[in-house]
């Protein structure tokens, strides 16, 4: 990802860190920051490693290497949001939304500066989902970050198997994107799916607690 673009992007994100405040803040600052972690996710996992080491092909990377690089690197930044902001539970899932929101953008420009002439239908559907797979690993990964409260001794099993469970969704997304025609019809709706179940579950839990 060129850096140029990173620059393009983070100004405007950047300036409006600097003069709101509240909550308009802390969410922009996480569009900021989930932007920045774009950039740094797509060099990390676009470098070509030779030599003694392995040489990995595309599909290997969006399978194997993507989804670890970039959700390992949301949560970092979810717990530095943590400790800096001193997030209360009912802030997190805006931060979530907003890092999701912002790496999906940078991502989406991306691609469009790669992809050269699409179509504009095609462009919204795989940047609107696009957006929706990054906020829903980022939402899953408030379990996580609400363990490190805990601070229990199965904080950091707990952790690593929320982290497993969202580069294992990021990765099956990534699949059935790749794969084309139905796959690809199910991959759109994934995401969708997944922000609908976080959503409804709440609603479910208060009914069964009647």
């Amino acid at each position: 990802m060129r850096s140029d673009l990173l620059l393009a992007c983070i100004s405007g994100p950047l300036l409006a860190v600097f003069l709101l405040k509240g909550k308009a803040r802390r969410l922009l600052a996480a569009v900021f920051g989930g932007m920045l972690i774009a950039y740094f996710a797509g060099a990390i996992s676009g470098l070509p490693v030779e030599g003694r080491h392995f040489v990995y092909d595309a599909l290997a990377a969006v399978l194997y290497i993507s989804p670890a690089v970039e959700e390992g690197l949301k949560l970092i930044l979810f717990l530095l949001f943590l400790f800096v902001c001193q997030l209360e539970d009912a802030a997190l899932p805006d931060v979530a939304v907003g890092i999701g929101v912002g790496f999906a953008m940078m991502e989406s420009i991306a691609l469009q500066y790669t992809a050269g002439d699409i179509g504009a239908i095609a462009l919204f559907a795989r940047a609107f989902c696009s957006a929706l797979i990054h906020v829903a690993c980022a939402l899953m990964l408030i379990l996580a970050v609400r363990m490190v409260r805990r601070m229990a001794l199965e904080t950091l099993s707990g952790i690593l198997g929320i982290y497993a469970v969202t580069v294992t969704v990021h990765a099956l997304y990534n699949l059935l994107i790749s794969a084309g025609s139905a796959g690809e019809i199910l991959g759109y709706c994934l995401p969708a799916m997944l922000i609908a179940a976080w959503k409804l579950w709440p609603v479910i839990g208060k009914d069964d607690a009647r």
